[in-house]
């Protein structure tokens, strides 16, 4: 009995909320048509339009016989309509099944406008479950697609109209954010869109200021209703967060692309100034990334991502010990280490050291790699491109962009005020390894050479410090930027604070100079120049309308790549004893006799 009064309340209020009246005013004849096919759908009757054009609007009910209707007309000397004649009353049954005639593309574009703008993922398939919920109507799946890309569009632009505003928004980015770099550039006669970069002038000023000489570089997959490649290089923080520095898109990822790419970090960066140090690069050294940064960045350390060569290793062997001891040999400080795990490798499998010949250890073993990857493995760059292109990929390449720029400013905003909060030297993940540094070296036995070199004695092995020159023979204050085990207990032997020793980059000074610059806001696009200069270095002019690329997307749903967010991860380093050579504990940690 309950349940049959809440739905008589319901429906009552639905009768009030879709009630008409006579001399209703509707601002055009547009609104009047909506709004009644709203009452059509809401209260379950078909509608058919008897007469509909500047001057007036007539419907009835499409049941014979059924005297529903109304006639609507247009006001003297004003735009509005107003109703004039209204039989309100229904004698038909209305309609009874899920299918409703007036429930059309255009109304359930409208029906999900507010949705899909909180949610540019709203999927299709929930559309039409949740319009059926919420209005009773069945739509089918071709319908609720329809309808969303149309809702799409009238919240964004077409994509069509996203390319050909591109020039107007680069010359948006540089009048509002002065110094950044932002080109777009077309081929062809059609003048088809070719290639995009971007990147903030808070963003290059934060990484040659204060970020350390270290970039990832990798790309992502677009499958929006026109094919590209999402191209970005990332820096890294002084508290290991990613620091995006450039990003591009691309019609198609080429070696023609990934050379120009590195060519326009190259002048944004100006390696031929002294405020540019040595950097090291970390890719997945495909052969066209590894010719361009050759040819641009002749100087630079190119290093495997080590995610990249394991999982190869892996594919290859399919051996798990063999695995667990070529982790030790990535994890090895020096080429003693590296190489008794080699020895350890072939005697298990010799086919070891033919892969080797096209994995050169030079290029990703910490023994051996010449550049400092201040203990980054592997890209975290890559996990954030593909979250960017899961959530862009069907917005038009404008909003793409500004989607990716307001996390930007985001990330930079809460990170600038995070850094304020902080009141200790070093930041936090610099805090905790050298205070697991301090921790270790209680350990230790020091005996001074002289005023800057240490003789560290352990029960395993002796190092060498020099607190001048910041080495140490473990290698590992060289490599990682903050003193080891072995320096924290040499600085504390004499006095010293082992904080102080750290490099600059890690210093929350630093870091707060990386986010000191603000990303400002773009105005909204109908405030944009349609005309105006041409941008620099051969983009595409204002007056020039760039076209989509010819490269669209097949028909049919698009395979997803399946990238598993644990994959992305740093692997643990796999612990091996010391005394019993075995895998999964540490020496102290040891129940085998002896």
């Amino acid at each position: 009995m309950a349940d049959h009064a809440l739905v008589v309340a319901d429906t009552s209020h639905t009768l009030v909320e879709h009630s008409l009246v006579i001399g209703q005013e509707f601002p055009d004849v547009e609104t009047c048509r909506r709004t009644l096919k709203d009452i059509a759908i809401a209260l379950h009757f078909d509608l058919r339009i008897v007469k509909s054009d500047r001057s007036r609007f007539i419907a009835k009910c499409s049941k014979e016989g059924c005297p529903w209707r109304v006639h609507v007309a247009k006001c003297p000397g004003v735009p509005t309509f107003s109703i004039r004649t209204l039989h309100g009353e229904h004698t038909c049954e209305g309609v009874r099944n899920l299918h409703h005639q007036q429930a059309s593309v255009g109304w359930v574009a409208r029906s999900v406008e507010a949705r899909i703008r909180d949610n540019p993922q709203y999927k299709p398939k929930e559309i039409l479950q949740d319009i059926r919920d919420q209005h009773g109507v069945a739509v089918s799946y071709m319908q609720a697609w329809r309808g969303k890309e149309r809702s799409m569009a009238a919240l964004h632009g077409t994509f069509e109209e996203g390319y050909r505003l591109l020039p107007a928004y680069c010359e948006q980015i540089r009048k509002t954010n002065p110094g950044s770099v932002a080109s777009v550039f077309a081929t062809g006669q059609e003048n088809c869109f070719q290639r995009l970069f971007i990147s903030y002038r808070a963003s290059i000023y934060g990484f040659i200021t204060a970020c350390r000489p270290l970039l990832e570089l990798d790309k992502a997959d677009l499958k929006g209703k026109y094919l590209g490649a999402l191209l970005c290089a990332a820096a890294v923080d002084a508290d290991d967060a990613l620091f995006p520095l450039a990003i591009a898109i691309v019609d198609v990822e080429s070696d023609e692309n990934w050379m120009w790419f590195m060519s326009e970090l190259r002048k944004l960066l100006g390696v031929n100034t002294e405020n540019m140090p040595r950097l090291t690069i970390l890719s997945e050294r495909q052969q066209g990334m590894v010719d361009a940064v050759e040819t641009h960045f002749p100087s630079a350390f190119h290093g495997f991502c080590l995610r990249y060569v394991s999982e190869n290793f892996r594919d290859t062997f399919k051996n798990t010990k063999l695995v667990n001891i070529f982790w030790n040999a990535v994890y090895a400080l020096t080429t003693v280490e590296f190489e008794s795990k080699i020895a350890e490798m072939v005697e298990i499998s010799q086919d070891v050291i033919q892969w080797f010949q096209l994995f050169p250890p030079r290029l990703w073993a910490v023994a051996y790699f010449e550049g400092v990857r201040y203990g980054h493995f592997t890209l975290g760059v890559t996990e954030m491109l593909y979250n960017w292109a899961l959530e862009c990929h069907e917005l038009p390449i404008v909003q793409m962009m500004e989607h990716i720029r307001h996390q930007l400013t985001t990330w930079f905003t809460n990170r600038r005020e995070m850094g304020m909060r902080w009141t200790s030297i070093l930041v936090p993940s610099a805090e905790k390894r050298i205070s697991e540094a301090i921790a270790d070296a209680r350990c230790y036995q020091v005996l001074r050479a002289n005023e800057v070199e240490f003789e560290i004695v352990s029960t395993e092995r002796t190092n060498i410090v020099d607190i001048r020159s910041r080495v140490c023979s473990c290698r590992r204050w060289q490599l990682y930027g903050l003193p080891c085990a072995h320096a924290a207990a040499a600085l504390i032997s004499c006095g010293q604070n082992a904080h102080m020793f750290a490099e600059p980059c890690f210093t929350v000074g630093s870091y707060r100079e990386t986010y000191s610059q603000m990303i400002h806001p773009i105005p909204d696009k109908s405030i944009w120049k349609e005309l105006g200069e041409g941008a620099e270095g051969g983009a595409a002019k204002l007056d020039i309308t760039i076209r989509p690329p010819k490269i669209r997307r097949p028909p049919g749903r698009p395979k997803k790549k399946v990238l598993r967010v644990e994959n992305l991860k740093r692997p643990k380093r796999v612990v091996q004893c010391g005394r019993c050579h075995l895998l999964g504990h540490s020496q102290k940690k040891c129940t085998m006799p002896i």
